[in-house]
């Protein structure tokens, strides 16, 4: 008796030890709890998504003012905006785990927070194959490990399909305008410009160094692209693709919801799915451009 009662107590004690949770983030920092989190706040409104998606939306006890889905999210006390965030008000919520997209605005708030002894997972996808590697990270801090490898195979089963109903399409030159005054693209090492590529087209501006090269009329006339897609909602897309419309060629001008398409998240793959469908549209009715 006294010996299954000792083995009890072993066990016992080595209870913490089993569940600590250990994993690297975004940042390449090594991000440990002693056990898995119970309180979460998001400082990022892609990271409120993923950990809705994957269970975790009950262990949520903040957000960031940009973290408007689901809307379960939206209900949840707001501690600022990047760039802004309200250290206190993020400390008296008692996490013992905080999400965030890490950046020059954001690193002065989560250092604090680190300096305080709060635990810091930097979430910052920069590929589409690394939201199911977040699905995976997040669900082991929350302790839902299995229900987040599901959703992260069931996104990376579905983004599979999407990519291989493409792969042998024609390709459209597509510039994917991502803002105004000044008009901007993206480079091929974006986020947002792997969604593109998936969906069977180029973005002719996609070569350049910089990360965001500026759009004028003359550059898109040189480059005379099939499509100019505007990441932005509706009202703010007709101004946008307004200027290109006196252009002596005319592309297709489109638009596609920001909040869908550019966060890395997993509302992605609907968005992408939409606008792939839109874009094979315009193929079937467009001689392709290979070069």
């Amino acid at each position: 008796m006294k010996r299954a009662w000792l083995a009890w107590l072993a066990w016992l004690l080595c209870l913490p030890a089993l569940a600590a949770v250990t994993v690297q983030d975004d940042a390449g920092k090594t991000v440990q709890l002693a056990q898995p989190a119970q309180r979460i706040v998001s400082l990022s409104p892609h990271a409120t998504e993923l950990l809705y998606a994957i269970g975790a939306g009950g262990k949520l006890v903040g957000r960031d003012g940009a973290s408007d889905y689901p809307q379960a999210a939206t209900r949840l006390p707001a501690v600022g905006l990047y760039g802004a965030f309200n250290v206190e008000s993020i400390v008296a919520l008692r996490p013992d785990l905080v999400v965030a997209w890490e950046g020059p605005q954001a690193g002065q708030a989560t250092a604090r927070l680190r300096e305080l002894g709060i635990v810091v997972y930097a979430s910052q996808p920069a590929r589409v194959s690394a939201i199911p590697a977040a699905m995976r990270d997040l669900g082991k801090l929350a302790g839902l490990a299995g229900q987040a490898d599901l959703a992260a195979q069931q996104f990376e089963s579905a983004w599979r399909s999407l990519e291989q109903r493409y792969a042998g399409s024609a390709i459209l030159r597509v510039v994917p305008q991502v803002g105004h005054e000044p008009a901007m693209t993206v480079n091929d090492q974006q986020f947002v410009a792997a969604v593109f590529r998936a969906c069977g087209t180029r973005n002719p501006f996609g070569t350049e160094r910089a990360a965001v090269p500026l759009l004028s009329a003359e550059s898109l006339l040189a480059m005379r692209p099939d499509a100019v897609v505007a990441l932005a909602d509706r009202a703010a897309a007709e101004q946008w693709l307004g200027q290109w419309r006196k252009l002596p060629f005319k592309p297709a001008y489109l638009s596609v919801a920001p909040d869908t398409l550019g966060r890395p998240g997993p509302r992605l793959l609907a968005a992408a799915t939409a606008l792939c469908s839109r874009l094979d549209t315009l193929r079937r009715a467009t001689p392709a451009k290979i070069d």
